[in-house]
């Protein structure tokens, strides 16, 4: 079953708040929903922004606007469970820039919520999904430790470094490239997740790409780089996350078919 296909498909709210220690001091919260104690796939989900969805018992009490954030549920509905990250304790006030989701501390707290994922879904393969600054906190994990997961979604890749690194220069391993997906808009015009950058981004690393095309939304310097535009899918929902699916299930057929 699909969300429906406009910008209010609904977020995680039914789930468990899971937090846990990963560096010396600090914490990390993230909010799993599952159909079932073991689902053939596990999404664990990436906003953008600064990363604070500000997670409690009922799930991200911020960035519902997010296109990650507002279309979570579609996981949940097509048999899979849902895993919605935060920002780490220490980066809840400031939230994360993109020199801070490239660090070391970074990866190190994608590693522990790598690893309760699997504790807790022990025969389930994992796919880290991500939207524009979230691509640069799982482009980290690509770059550095691409043996985490089984396959890697970036959609409106922040690829064009303007003032902040985004992933222009993104690197992946040449035997986990079959693992990757890249989608753009053709008519997102955020300057540092447009959709050229996010072509080349594909091209330059040999991986898999797709294409989505709407114009709903946006309109100003602000909003272009917000959820309710074309960098966000704005009125393509369904038919963006349906394109995603239909890849994770092609690389991952095996896995499904005998769950």
């Amino acid at each position: 079953m699909l969300v429906a296909a406009h910008a209010h498909a609904a977020p995680l709210d039914r789930g468990d708040l899971l937090t846990f220690p990963t560096r010396d001091g600090v914490t990390q919260s993230v909010f799993i929903e599952s159909p079932s104690p073991n689902p053939p796939i596990v999404a664990v989900l990436y906003s953008g922004g600064d990363g604070t969805t500000r997670l409690n018992g009922n799930g991200a009490t911020s960035q519902h606007g997010n296109f990650i954030v507002r279309t979570a549920r579609f996981w949940v509905e097509h048999g899979y469970a849902a895993v919605l990250t935060d920002a780490p304790s220490d980066m809840q006030i400031r939230g994360m820039d993109d020199y801070w989701r490239r660090s070391k501390d970074a990866l190190a707290d994608q590693r522990a919520i790598v690893g309760q994922v699997r504790q807790r879904f022990p025969s389930s393969k994992i796919v880290l999904v991500s939207t524009s600054r979230g691509t640069v906190t799982v482009g980290n994990v690509l770059e550095h430790a691409p043996e985490l997961a089984d396959g890697y979604v970036l959609t409106s890749p922040e690829s064009v470094a303007i003032k902040h690194p985004g992933i222009s220069d993104l690197d992946v391993p040449e035997r986990y490239r079959s693992k990757v997906l890249i989608v753009s808009n053709k008519n997102d015009v955020c300057p540092v997740a447009n959709y050229a950058g996010g072509e080349r981004l594909a091209s330059r690393n040999n991986v898999a790409f797709i294409t989505e095309e709407s114009d709903e939304g946006g309109g100003d310097k602000q909003s272009d780089c917000g959820g309710h535009s074309p960098h966000g899918f704005l009125g393509i929902e369904s038919d963006t996350l349906k394109d995603i699916n239909d890849w994770i299930e092609h690389k991952l057929q095996g896995t499904i078919a005998a769950q």
